[in-house]
């Protein structure tokens, strides 16, 4: 490729990119648009799923949503009944 045929190729291409951002920008939409969605209250949070470690009951505690699913003691590990969104 010459340096002729190279300068129009960049030429062409910028001039394209300036063209498309030109059009780009000529038929964006103006200003902020009616929400797609109906804003109603914020459903409620959930607790993060967390590890609690107790020491009294030489115990670790595992916690989904706040509520306690497992314990792991000296005996074992425990799982706690499943819930009917578990199940």
């Amino acid at each position: 490729m010459t340096s002729t045929n190279s300068s129009r190729l960049t030429f062409i291409v910028f001039t394209a990119g300036c063209i498309a951002l030109a059009l780009l920008l000529a038929y964006a939409p103006a200003g902020e648009s009616a929400p797609k969605y109906v804003k109603g209250p914020a459903p409620q949070t959930l607790q993060p799923t967390r590890i609690a470690i107790d020491n009294e009951a030489h115990a670790i505690r595992f916690f989904v949503d706040g509520k306690q699913v497992a314990l792991l003691d000296a005996s074992g590990f425990k799982e706690e009944e499943a819930t009917e969104s578990t199940k």
